[in-house]
């Protein structure tokens, strides 16, 4: 991610993740690469989830809560969202695209990745919200959660090309970059970076 966040803002490879002053960015999380190499960034916002009983905005343990589904961003405020691998976890993540649609500037980007299978036509929905009820459709996987290290996080959804065709219907711009940069450790077939641009023509 940080390869494509570079690019996206002509910064040199070697250089560090430093951004103009009057970038807004707001990565959606708290922990990671490229939250400790970004967070000297003068505009810059992180969150974490944890959980229905707090509000959008509201400081947990000094880390903001958000929740993608419901943004406390105003409309039009963010020039950079970014999302590593946790647009899988939300029940209703078209909401959450809506949301980050809503709050970015006209030509501001969504940089993110998700598990993402190029060669399914529709998305792999594995469970679904009924009340405050998780019915499973498949057998239930989990990822590892760096907020609560003890415990798992319920894969939702597993992406594919309708993801892509339902972002547009949303208004966005929609990229999708197969990267092999061995010099920069990139390497393999799964490591791909979507670029969601919020288009400067965009109601």
């Amino acid at each position: 991610m940080a390869h494509v966040i570079r690019k996206a803002f002509g910064l040199d490879e070697a250089s560090p993740l430093r951004l103009p002053d009057e970038v807004v960015i707001y990565n959606t999380e708290s922990t990671g690469a490229v939250h400790a190499a970004m967070k000297s960034n003068a505009r810059y916002h992180c969150s974490e989830y944890f959980g229905p009983g707090f509000k959008g905005g509201e400081m947990v343990n000094g880390v903001r809560h958000e929740d993608l589904q419901n943004l406390s961003f105003e409309d039009n405020a963010l020039d950079l969202i970014l999302s590593s691998d946790v647009l899988e976890h939300i029940p209703a993540p078209y909401r959450a695209h809506a949301e980050i649609f809503r709050t970015l500037k006209l030509g501001g980007k969504h940089i993110f990745t998700v598990p993402f299978d190029p060669s399914s036509p529709a998305d792999d929905c594995r469970a679904e919200l009924h009340g405050n009820q998780v019915r499973l459709l498949k057998p239930a996987l989990y990822h590892g959660d760096p907020i609560r290290p003890g415990e798992g996080i319920l894969v939702w959804f597993i992406f594919g090309i309708e993801m892509k065709q339902r972002l547009q219907a949303i208004g966005f711009e929609v990229q999708t970059l197969y990267l092999h940069a061995p010099k920069r450790g990139i390497i393999g077939d799964g490591a791909i970076v979507f670029v969601a641009t919020k288009p400067f023509n965009a109601a």
